[in-house]
């Protein structure tokens, strides 16, 4: 790899201006002769800048804040992407890549500067058109923190007003500068010592930056905060684990494994419908994972829509009533237009960890095409609910679990015998169970696209199954402490079997292809109008696929797994595909390829010659 000039630059640490060579930070491909791109500062976005679809610029985690991460342009499409070409390759001075990371961020680009954060919150600004690093922040976070769920990550940056926002895992919210990468203001949201840690791209919307919490399984309650973004002045909190007395508090049980105990985290960032002035963002699983009392457990596993002034509750959809299985919906939602039966809807979608696709009225929440309550499986000893909503068109994975994974060692739980089943098949303390999918999915994390033109709704997801054993209640409410360790469920063994890229027709919520991986899809997608899809798997292969067909047409092997959604912009009228290559927590060993599945901390793009 040919190396770069060095250049002297800015780097503010904190407050603290430090002469750094850039090289010491970032080494690239690009022409040793290249101009690093002066740095427009980015205004206070309008609602209509930031919910336009994006083209040039890639001004929002999901391209716009409607989350449909679909970009207008088209200069590359299924017609040429086979010509794609690397353009620059950068690494960020080994930032985030030692197993516990996930490299899952987005992007962010504004007037040819892109910027960049890794799994430990160190953030960059780069020339978006060779890669050349202007400047770089680094978080120094604390290297002690243990009460990161599923790996340290940060899924994104925002920007808006001249700073550049960062959800840090120590539970900060951090503003930089955005000509210099200079700390501005810093608040902390929580202390990640108390089970609460922020992973999800911040919101940047109306002068106010939204940011969702983690912590379920360390017995700390999901909540969305919003601050001024001017000066990081507190706004409002809205907690998704409600009290007794708030609304939805009465669907908990009263005691010690009640609202308190947390749940309901909050993995995404929110999309926007300015028309109604509302964010709307969905909720993980309730903790701990069984032997609650009864109830629905509102508002988790659910659809929540907020008052984006206020944070007033406007509606809710739950999608999983007492929620056993870690069944949640973690990933963005998605809003868009779409005409059903010759009259426009207003949509909102998200794909699940249960294989469906949820599609509601964006106005009031209730389903679009149909979501009927069907009688499941139940146990009493897991205080399971009688009925579970299933919508109405296709599953885009497996709902079974497979007979022959579950034998020899993996037939029992601690000396209790697994029950083989499907999805909703109950397990508690005395018999363990197995079922399709596994609490990753399904879909998990990353998030998915829709293009207008197709009306599909492109998903990253795998088939997979595992086993639980329940912990007696006895057990849990003695050893609760909130920080500490909360999932009240013995975990036996979880298998992946492939990974694919589904497209779902959001007409009909029916399938219309699924090309499939022999490692899980892990990456999410995005959606250009030149009629193609991006996603990636986690050993590091990245494709373009035909948004109408499925047919693979292009494909690069990079030197890390992809377990970030890609994107797409121009500078000077060239279009580029940019992805961040660093690996996953998870590293998937159950499937059946044997693959390895490294770390790094590259950052790709991609061009026609």
């Amino acid at each position: 790899m040919r190396v770069s000039r060095r250049l002297s630059v800015l780097v503010v640490i904190v407050g603290v201006l430090v002469a750094i060579p850039s090289s010491a930070f970032a080494q690239t491909r690009a022409s040793s002769g290249a101009k690093t791109v002066a740095i427009t500062q980015a205004p206070a976005f309008t609602s209509a800048q930031l919910l336009a679809n994006p083209a040039a610029d890639w001004i929002s985690n999901g391209g716009s804040i409607n989350n449909e991460r679909y970009s207008t342009l088209n200069q590359i499409n299924s017609g040429n992407v086979s010509g794609l070409k690397e353009a620059w390759h950068i690494h960020l001075n080994g930032s985030g890549t030692a197993a516990k990371y996930s490299a899952e961020a987005t992007p962010i680009v504004y007037q040819g500067v892109m910027y960049m954060v890794t799994g430990n919150d160190d953030a960059f600004a780069l020339d978006a058109a060779t890669g050349q690093q202007i400047w770089a922040y680094q978080s120094n976070i604390e290297q002690t923190i243990n009460t990161a769920c599923c790996g340290w990550d940060n899924r994104g940056l925002a920007i808006g007003g001249g700073l550049v926002y960062n959800a840090q895992l120590d539970g900060n919210l951090v503003a930089l500068d955005q000509l210099t990468g200079g700390v501005v203001w810093k608040v902390p949201v929580f202390n990640w010592r108390e089970g609460v840690t922020l992973t999800s791209a911040p919101l940047y919307y109306n002068g106010v930056v939204y940011v969702g919490s983690t912590g379920g399984e360390y017995g700390f309650r999901g909540s969305i905060t919003a601050y001024n973004a001017t000066n990081g002045n507190f706004m409002w909190r809205f907690f998704t684990a409600p009290q007794p007395g708030d609304i939805g508090g009465q669907t908990w049980a009263i005691g010690p494994l009640g609202a308190s105990t947390g749940g309901a985290t909050v993995w995404n960032t929110p999309s926007v419908d300015p028309s109604q002035n509302m964010i709307v963002f969905t909720t993980g699983n309730a903790a701990p994972w069984s032997s609650r009392g009864p109830g629905q457990n509102l508002f988790t596993a659910s659809y929540v829509a907020l008052n984006a002034t206020t944070g007033q509750l406007k509606w809710w959809y739950q999608v999983v009533h007492h929620d056993i299985w870690d069944y949640d919906c973690p990933s963005p939602t998605v809003q868009f237009d779409i005409q059903i039966g010759g009259v426009t809807r207003h949509a909102i979608a998200e794909p699940c960890k249960t294989g469906w696709v949820y599609e509601l009225d964006r106005t009031n929440g209730t389903p679009l095409i149909g979501i009927p309550e069907v009688k499941v499986p139940q146990d009493k000893g897991n205080n399971t609910w009688p009925t579970q909503p299933e919508p109405v068109g296709d599953a885009f994975s497996s709902h079974c679990a497979v007979k022959k994974t579950y034998t020899g060692k993996f037939s029992n739980i601690g000396g209790h015998p697994v029950k083989v089943g499907c999805i909703f098949t109950p397990y508690d303390t005395t018999h363990a169970a197995a079922f399709a999918p596994s609490a990753q999915g399904g879909a998990d994390w990353n998030p998915s696209s829709y293009n207008p033109n197709t009306q599909e709704l492109y998903v990253c997801a795998a088939d997979s199954d595992f086993s639980l054993l329940g912990v007696p209640a006895a057990k849990l409410s003695s050893s609760y402490l909130a920080g500490q360790g909360f999932f009240g469920v013995t975990f036996g063994t979880i298998k992946f079997y492939r990974g694919f890229v589904a497209a779902m027709n959001m007409t009909n919520n029916k399938l219309v292809w699924r090309a499939t991986y022999k490692s899980p899809c892990y990456s999410g997608t995005f959606t250009t109008a030149g009629n193609l899809v991006f996603a990636g798997q986690v050993n590091g292969e990245y494709d373009a696929f035909d948004a109408t067909t499925g047919q693979k047409l292009w494909s690069s092997n990079l030197d890390a797994g992809v377990a970030a959604p890609g994107m797409t912009y121009s500078v000077n009228g060239k279009q580029y595909v940019a992805i961040y290559a660093g690996g996953s927590t998870f590293s998937f060993e159950a499937t059946t390829t044997g693959e390895k599945f490294p770390h790094g901390d590259s950052v790709y793009a991609f061009a026609l010659p």
